[in-house]
């Protein structure tokens, strides 16, 4: 049995989640587990469960939630809870427990880090940060100590990051940061360690403007926010930078230049080493002779570059309609805004772009360029509908094209190599060895697209009032083959998440108006249906069923997310809050809503003209933000950043 904690809680038995019960119960598991195989009083429990307002019967209560907790785990063998004297003991081998494994390996990827062996400290941290799933404890809230040791572990994950981001510019990998520096910079804008290891990674790929850029923008929030100049080890890095010091050419940069290391501290591998390793020798980094004979007018404009950065960020700044929009997740002021295609709808995020799908083509913003390249899919696969990426890096896009006897479409499937140019199109053909095309009603074909670790996703069965085939398309992005998932209902919206694939559906009750009362099948009339989420396991191919409401107006599920320990899903004018291992529902907002996203810290909605922000701990409200301009469409979000598709039309 294996416990995690660096993420949502979970217990896992022989590959399987095991049902943990109610929050209550999960709680009092995640405390013993943050201090496993030590003794944890009843008080403790009691402290961070209830905090300093606890109902008379807190301590009956504790006893109850550990002996149901008890029969959850009593599976794996002896039951691994001891009882001492007014408190309790969770025995768990060190091997067992991730939070265990990752500080082994923390400490183990330092430890080679100090010793030089930079490639393998990296590898190592990467172990060590494959077991954090999101933030500790995630969906869970103490009250007291363990909001302190909870904090403690994602603080070495970050250190951990940090620590891994050093061994990379070591090892003159400055370019494959700066995307992921600039999210942690986001993230954590107060600190200075990774504004410093910005900076250097910045002025190595020979953008020294932008370099100074990301000074005075740390200078700014530091004096903003604290009232405080920036340490003096930020000042000397920027110091150095202005007069190109050597020293940030070494595989030290910043240690050289705050004193702690010489230029030769480690000396550069020779070419025999190299090769006797078998790879070629990394040459350090040197600017380019272009790079040396505009220094000068470099520092001189330094200024100048700075305000001409902040004139064109605040000229972005204004929404339009057909755009991609990035907000900030604190305040809800758009940051960036780049115009794409006509009504761009879904949106995927990779490291390196993000991508829209449009009207009748595919947009992609790259953002270390900025630019914005659009491609029509090939004429033959017509219109664009959902959008997904495979663990290789390739992009799958689904699509449909109109028949001329009957408004019916054929599903296709495009796939778009690491690059921004499109291949041509698949047919999309569930079910079937031959290569022939399958014909699939209006308006759902292929509408969502996602991809779990193996495998991608599409729906291709009915949906509206024409009868369809209730499929779900699995697609080997390895071997090509298709196969079906056949549903008893229509299926509506997909994600993947907690090793899940989980389907939206909705059953069919007939169709009433609601001035008359009547019921009968007329495609003017308004759909009476049952909402479902349904939920398809890794190593499964059978659903089990989550009725979210019964016997209401709409067409099912309307979008799916997944994370902050919960699968969230919103219909026509509710959000539900859906526990991913007991599929319980243990939460509804009543909230009339469309696309919904994880991320940035909250739970984000869309409206018809705004972002709604929820608080994933306590379910409520935090804020809704307006879009005066165009209709929200989309959403997307990743642990520090939020985008936004803005349509000219309604959606």
């Amino acid at each position: 049995m294996e416990f995690r904690i660096l993420g949502p809680l979970e217990v896992v038995e022989a590959g399987e989640p095991v049902a943990l019960g109610t929050l209550k119960e999960r709680l009092v598991l995640g405390v013993l587990l943050l201090r496993a195989n030590e003794f944890v009083s009843r008080e403790r429990l009691i402290d961070d469960l209830w905090g300093e307002a606890p109902p008379p019967t807190a301590r009956q209560a504790v006893n109850v939630y550990v002996s149901k907790i008890r029969k959850a785990l009593a599976g794996a063998g002896p039951d691994p809870i001891t009882t001492a004297s007014g408190g309790y003991r969770l025995h768990v081998e060190p091997e067992r427990l991730d939070a265990s494994r990752g500080q082994l390996l923390v400490a183990e990827a330092q430890e080679l880090a100090t010793k030089g062996e930079l490639e393998s400290a990296v590898q190592r941290f990467g172990e060590a940060l494959s077991l954090w799933r999101g933030p500790t404890l995630a969906g869970l809230q103490l009250e007291s100590r363990g909001r302190d040791e909870v904090a403690a572990l994602d603080e070495l994950r970050l250190t951990a990051v940090m620590d891994r981001i050093d061994c990379d510019l070591a090892l003159g990998r400055h370019e494959q940061t700066l995307f992921e520096l600039g999210v942690l910079v986001s993230e954590h804008p107060l600190r200075e360690r990774l504004r410093a290891q910005q900076m250097l990674a910045l002025y190595r790929a020979g953008r020294q403007a932008d370099a100074l850029a990301a000074y005075a923008e740390a200078r700014r929030t530091l004096v903003d926010d604290l009232g405080i100049e920036p340490s003096e080890a930020l000042q000397r890095l920027q110091q150095a930078i202005l007069r190109h010091d050597p020293s940030l050419e070494t595989a030290e940069g910043t240690a050289g230049v705050n004193g702690r290391a010489s230029a030769e501290a480690v000396p550069p591998a020779s070419v025999a080493d190299a090769e006797t390793d078998g790879e070629r020798p990394r040459a350090p980094f040197r600017p380019r002779r272009w790079q040396l004979v505009l220094a000068g007018v470099v520092l001189l404009a330094a200024a100048a570059a700075g305000a001409a950065i902040l004139s064109d960020s605040a000229s972005a700044k204004r929404i339009l309609p057909n755009s991609l929009v990035q907000l900030d997740p604190r305040t809800g002021k758009p940051i960036l805004v780049k115009q794409v295609g006509v009504e761009p709808l879904p949106i995927a995020i990779t490291p390196t772009a993000i991508w829209t799908v449009n009207d009748n083509d595919v947009s992609r913003y790259d953002l270390r360029t900025h630019s914005v390249d659009t491609s029509p899919v090939a004429s033959q696969s017509g219109q664009p509908f959902g959008i997904a990426f495979d663990r290789t890096g390739d992009l799958w896009v689904t699509s449909g094209s109109e028949s001329q006897y009957a408004p019916r479409v054929n599903a296709f499937v495009t796939r778009v190599t690491r690059g921004p140019g499109i291949t041509g199109p698949g047919v999309l053909d569930p079910g079937s060895e031959r290569s022939s095309t399958l014909t699939l009603p209006l308006p759902m074909a292929g509408l969502e697209a996602h991809g779990d670790d193996n495998h991608l996703w599409v729906i291709v069965g009915g949906h509206g009032p024409l009868p369809g085939d209730n499929k779900v398309a699995v697609l080997d992005p390895h071997t090509l083959k298709i196969t079906a998932l056949k549903l008893d209902e229509s299926a509506t919206a997909l994600a993947y998440g907690y090793h899940t694939v989980w389907i939206g559906t909705y059953g069919t009750g007939g169709y009433g108006s609601s001035h008359s009362g009547s019921y009968k099948y007329d495609t003017r009339l308004e759909a009476i249906r049952d909402g479902q989420l349904e939920a398809v396991r890794t190593g499964r191919s059978k659903p089990v069923e989550t009725v979210l409401e019964k016997h209401v107006v709409g067409w099912g599920p309307l979008s799916i997310a997944v994370g902050d320990g919960a699968v969230w899903v919103t219909t026509s004018h509710q959000l539900f809050k859906i526990n991913p291992f007991t599929l319980q529902i243990e939460h509804r907002l009543d909230l009339a809503v469309g696309y919904i996203a994880v991320g940035a810290g909250a739970v984000w909605a869309t409206g018809r003209h705004s972002v709604t922000k929820i608080d994933p701990r306590t379910d409520r409200v935090i804020r809704t933000y307006p879009i005066n301009v165009g209709f929200t469409c989309a959403l997307a979000a990743t642990s520090t950043t939020l985008w936004l598709a803005v349509d000219g039309r309604p959606c």
